[in-house]
């Protein structure tokens, strides 16, 4: 199946993996979320979840952050054009929903701050593997709005596993998918445990 293309992630096969990188071309804004990533994260997402050449999906962010929430001047602009509030609510809503549906182990490799809605996508991985120095914040509230996309509750989700320890146990750090069964690192024994080690 051939990928689609997208202004603001990168998609990438590693065997039966793949990879969806988040990356803005602005390393140095630190993939602070525009309107481009709202609008095109949701479609990224179903498309991986319908691909047929893959059964993992890795999630991480380009450079030095993984994503550091909204870019100011695109909130600054929505501050001053309410109507297009909505649309991103709802793309926003989109996100964690397609999350949710996702029906393959989704790793998310969070290889340097997530903040804002990202600090919310970052969490709903099954399997999270956090860089040493990045940081989660939700600075919603700054800005008079609700903390966290609804992510504000997934802050204790999980347990922190050793990297030595990643693939020799069951885990499941992330999202809680009540209409399907429980997802674990043991999952990936069925013929495809050796995308674990690749995808961290």
């Amino acid at each position: 199946m051939s990928m689609p293309a997208f202004e603001t992630i990168l998609l990438e096969r590693r065997e039966r993996l793949l990879v969806l990188t988040l990356a803005l071309n602005r390393l140095d804004a630190m993939n602070a979320v525009n309107l481009a990533l709202h609008d095109e994260l949701p479609e990224a997402l179903a498309f991986a979840s319908g691909d047929a050449g893959s059964d993992v999906v890795l999630l991480t962010g380009a450079g030095q952050a993984f994503s550091v929430g909204g870019d100011i001047e695109h909130v600054q602009h929505n501050a001053n054009n309410p109507h297009l509030f909505d649309h991103e609510a709802r793309q926003a809503k989109r996100i964690v929903q397609t999350m949710l549906d996702l029906a393959k182990p989704l790793v998310v490799r969070m290889n340097g701050h997530a903040v804002g809605l990202d600090a919310t996508i970052a969490l709903m991985g099954d399997i999270i593997v956090v860089a040493e120095h990045a940081k989660i914040g939700d600075p919603h509230v700054v800005i008079g709005l609700v903390a966290g996309d609804a992510g504000a509750h997934r802050a204790d989700a999980g347990q922190r596993i050793p990297a030595d320890d990643r693939t020799g146990r069951s885990v499941r750090g992330g999202a809680h998918r009540h209409d399907q069964p429980q997802r674990t690192g043991g999952r990936a024994g069925r013929g495809r445990g050796h995308l674990l080690p690749k995808a961290l």
